[in-house]
């Protein structure tokens, strides 16, 4: 009988090892802004500003989800140019952000738009890149490839792999 006890005793301990609840991880620190903004300024003039409908500060990868981001680039404080996405990420060291979805650049002074799904923007180098699939159009003709590196006003490109040009008809 005591063998059994003793059995008993121990399955019931398994039992409940068993059922006990693994410890949930801690939820990472983050924080969502509404009306997101961050300014980026050269010699104490306005160079550029991000924009977001709401922002998700992840504190443990040290960046911020962007939702509808739209950034203004400026040039002697007048707005050059103009790109917009549905979704981007930007980085809190660095500020280099990262467009996705539906990415659309409108350079106002060059009279070009840039249409891609994938755009970084770095801005130690002041530089647009992206290895996706690129159509830039102005008037007179539109330029089709594959990967860029671009200013943010579209006065320097450089098309990689370039697939077509489409010449415009005129209108």
């Amino acid at each position: 009988m005591t063998y059994r006890l003793l059995f008993v005793v121990l399955a019931l301990a398994a039992a409940q090892t068993g059922c006990r609840r693994k410890a949930q991880p801690e939820p990472t620190p983050r924080q969502e802004m509404e009306g997101f903004t961050l300014r980026q300024t050269q010699a104490g003039a306005l160079a550029w500003e991000l924009e977001a409908r709401i922002a998700v500060l992840r504190e443990d990868v040290g960046d911020a989800l962007l939702s509808e981001p739209i950034m203004r680039f400026y040039r002697k404080g007048a707005v050059a140019s103009r790109v917009s996405a549905r979704s981007g990420r930007v980085r809190v060291d660095t500020h280099d952000v990262f467009l996705s979805s539906s990415v659309v650049l409108d350079a106002i002074e060059e009279h070009a738009v840039l249409d891609t799904d994938f755009l970084t923007y770095s801005s130690k180098r002041n530089l647009f890149t992206t290895d996706s699939l690129v159509q830039v159009s102005r008037p007179g003709g539109r330029l089709q490839g594959r990967g860029l590196e671009a200013k943010p006003d579209l006065s320097e490109i450089r098309i990689f792999n370039q697939q077509a040009v489409v010449e415009g008809d005129g209108k």
